[in-house]
């Protein structure tokens, strides 16, 4: 195997100048097809697939969950409402004039023609907004009795200041049918402490007043909200010199957290990786005494990850960009080849010795390491398929360009005498030997057997995030408003057809209605009583033309006008209500639905060619969620959504997911290593020391009471491979060791510190 390398080694030698050529050529193409892959930042695509995850996944894509940006104004001394929502108004002005091309809508200001807009609708269809129990209301006030009394109410309306406002409603709808229709809205809300108020949703008390921004963009879209976040924070600014601080504005919601999280990871990095290269770089100039050994060390890691990019577009076409973040982690252990090359180059200028010594140890470690990633394959997960494919080809790659030009980039021959530096000292430290690291090593190793159980996987994502002090004062402040501390569920009912989801939709909303009158729920959220299928729609206008059959029309129509004639109407002052009953009704379209403002059927109706979905939602108690979400566990067209639960499903299933690549990493590493080894007992030394480390920081972890979680469990796996490295150095050089009765240890044991 050192033979192979070492006769391409002689080869480029001879032919420095097509060599070169090629380098480029080379690198040249990897750069071009690596800038043709495409990438996704889909995290689903890290779920293991399954017939449910694959439903699951489809309406994820669909439902709008409206992460919204919730923007809260409140007074900080009792005021006058008019003052709060006059900051309001002039908010919503320069959120429509700065950010237009950030948000798609801004809800909660309620103008009057929307509500002209609405009732109009609901007069126009109002079979559709009619239940059993309107039609037993509708009978009771249309007997003799009742329409004398309501033409006199009617009456009085019409001569009274309001009657100018009143009138063309009590003309066309003299019962006030539509206000029977119009209780159906409600049902579109979720909780009953706000109001309106001057054209706002403000709380009861008229101490808050919520504003909730639509985003055009993903909240993952990071680098263009930020511009975003930082106008919606000038507009504060300047709003609040304005107003004196009298009102205080906050902004929460998932696109203002993301942007959070971003800032201070990008300052962390900035932080974290420019003092972890310094440390490296001041490292290997001081020990190998030039300043070009960091940039000889890494030209591997760039062709090797450059390789495996463009692998990646020749079998993929795209990647997960989760799979890329996490790959990037790849690049300590890619070092570690040209590190180990460089290390006994310096000791041994003899190339064709060099290679003898480590061309075995560099090619056992880069396929172990290989197939260890390659085992994320039986994982049906396109990410974690894509990042096992990306660590495959770059570790391998990185290892075969190591070996091929580490030894043309370094020249250690040029240097004259090579001084014995601090890291040389350590190497030559003989560990084994030294009772007070064995004792130390045998009682973690005994402690570790007691504590290793103790370590809990921490399910709960929202730890990880970022937030600033301003942000958990706000969030917690909405806790308390918009009692979101209750839990959320959400009932996804979906179909092949618009009409299939709505049908069962309606299904759905019959069970919430009697969960919501058995307290179950506390309250629920669901279009199921405005917008219909077409076959329910028809069921309700048969019920509507039903109850006015002919008799009905004309027996009322003689009653109105009997009762008008002793208060001056006459007999067609009501014309445009008997046409009404008159009229046939035809079934609505979803586009026709769709045009009025108020419904917002976006929010909650979502549909493509073959695959549509209806949203409700609803807030519970933690104590009756699990009953509510087995209520619907079996109805194969209803997928309940709780998002913690959900959080916690994907992380136990991802964490069973790296448990049982552990496995198969582990096995593929014994394989390769009897392979290469022959051996049983060199496999068991070789192996030992990684069981056992990993033994002990899990019981280190036990008695810190740290805990896995979705990060550090994938890092792991990355250390893992590293550990397989440096085992497999240490036990080439004791078997060099053994084979020449030379002394090889402390260059292995150099190449490792």
């Amino acid at each position: 195997m050192g033979r192979f390398f070492y006769q391409i080694y002689l080869r480029i030698q001879s032919n420095n100048a097509i060599t070169l050529c090629i380098a480029f050529a080379l690198l040249f193409s990897l750069v071009y097809f690596s800038l043709k892959l495409k990438f996704e930042e889909d995290i689903t695509k890290l779920i293991p697939e399954n017939e449910k995850a694959v439903t699951l996944n489809k309406v994820l894509d669909q439902v709008d969950f409206a992460d919204k940006i919730v923007v809260h104004l409140k007074v900080e001394e009792k005021g006058d409402i008019n003052e709060l929502t006059q900051v309001a108004s002039q908010l919503v002005e320069h959120i429509e004039k700065e950010c237009s091309n950030y948000i798609t809508d801004i809800q909660g200001v309620v103008n009057d023609d929307d509500f002209e807009e609405t009732l109009d609708f609901v007069y126009d269809n109002l079979p559709l907004f009619l239940t059993p129990e309107d039609y037993n209301t509708i009978k009771q006030n249309t007997t003799t009795d009742a329409i004398q009394k309501r033409t006199a109410d009617n009456y009085k309306t019409l001569i009274s200041p309001s009657g100018f406002v009143a009138r063309s409603t009590i003309l066309k709808d003299p019962f006030g049918i539509s206000f029977l229709g119009l209780q159906k809205l409600k049902e579109l809300q979720v909780g009953d402490d706000f109001t309106i108020k001057n054209g706002f949703v403000v709380s009861k008390d008229d101490n808050h007043l919520l504003l909730f921004l639509k985003p055009k963009l993903a909240s993952n879209e990071t680098d263009k909200n930020t511009a975003f976040v930082t106008k919606l924070n000038s507009i504060k600014t300047k709003l609040n010199s304005s107003f004196k601080n009298k009102v205080s504005i906050g902004y929460y919601g998932a696109t203002v957290v993301a942007v959070a999280n971003a800032s201070q990871i990008k300052a962390d990095i900035q932080l974290t990786v420019s003092i972890a290269l310094s440390i490296l770089f001041l490292i290997l100039i001081l020990f190998y005494k030039k300043i070009s050994i960091p940039i000889i060390l890494f030209v591997p890691t760039v062709f090797g990850a450059l390789l495996a990019v463009t692998a990646l577009y020749i079998f993929r076409g795209t990647i997960s960009a989760i799979s890329i973040g996490i790959g990037s982690i790849l690049l300590g252990i890619t070092l570690d080849f040209s590190l180990h090359i460089l290390t006994h180059y310096r000791n041994n200028t003899n190339v064709k010795a060099l290679y003898e010594d480590v061309t075995k140890p560099i090619v056992m470690s880069s396929i172990t390491t290989a197939l260890a990633f390659l085992c994320l394959l039986f994982i049906k997960s396109r990410a974690l398929q894509d990042l096992g494919i990306f660590a495959a080809v770059s570790v391998f790659g990185s290892a075969f360009f190591a070996l091929l030009l580490i030894p043309h980039l370094y020249k250690p021959g040029k240097v004259k005498a090579k001084k014995v530096n601090f890291i040389d000292t350590i190497a030559t430290f003989e560990f084994s030997k030294n009772k007070v690291l064995l004792i130390s090593c045998l009682l973690l190793f005994v402690v570790s057997v007691f504590t290793y159980n103790d370590v809990l996987f921490d399910k709960d994502i929202s730890k990880m995030n970022y937030q600033t002090i301003e942000l958990l004062n706000e969030e917690k402040s909405l806790n308390s408003l918009l009692n979101t501390a209750s839990k959320s569920l959400y009932i996804v009912a979906h179909g092949k057809t618009l009409n299939e989801a709505l049908s069962e939709n309606k299904n759905v909303y019959t069970s919430l209605k009697s969960f919501k009158e058995a307290q179950k729920i506390i309250s629920f959220s669901s279009v199921a009583s405005v917008v219909l299928s077409d076959e329910n729609q028809q069921n309700k206008i048969d019920s509507w033309n039903s109850f006015w059959s002919k008799e009905k029309q004309e027996s009322v129509q003689k009653k109105l006008i009997a009762s008008g004639k002793s208060y001056g109407f006459k007999s067609s002052t009501f014309n445009q209500f008997y046409n009404k009953i008159k009229v046939p009704q035809t079934v609505l379209s979803i586009e026709e639905y769709q045009q009025i403002r108020a419904l917002s059927t976006s929010e909650y109706i979502s549909g493509t060619e073959n695959f549509f979905t209806v949203l409700s939602s609803l807030k519970v108690n933690e104590t009756n969620a699990d009953n509510i979400k087995s209520f619907f566990e079996g109805n194969k067209n209803v997928v309940v959504i709780d998002r913690q639960a959900m959080n916690e499903t994907f992380l136990n299933g991802f964490k069973d997911n790296f448990n049982t690549l552990l496995g198969y990493s582990f096995i593929a590493v014994l394989l390769v290593l009897l392979f290469f080894f022959k051996r049983i007992e060199l496999v068991l030394i070789t192996i030992s020391p990684i069981a056992l480390t990993w033994l002990v920081t899990i019981g280190l972890m036990g008695i810190l009471g740290l805990s896995f979680n979705i990060f550090n469990i994938i890092i792991s796996t990355f250390i893992f491979g590293l550990g397989v490295d440096y085992a497999i150095f240490m036990t080439n050089g004791l078997i060099k060791e053994y084979e020449t009765g030379e002394r090889y240890l402390p260059i292995y044991r150099t190449s490792i510190i």
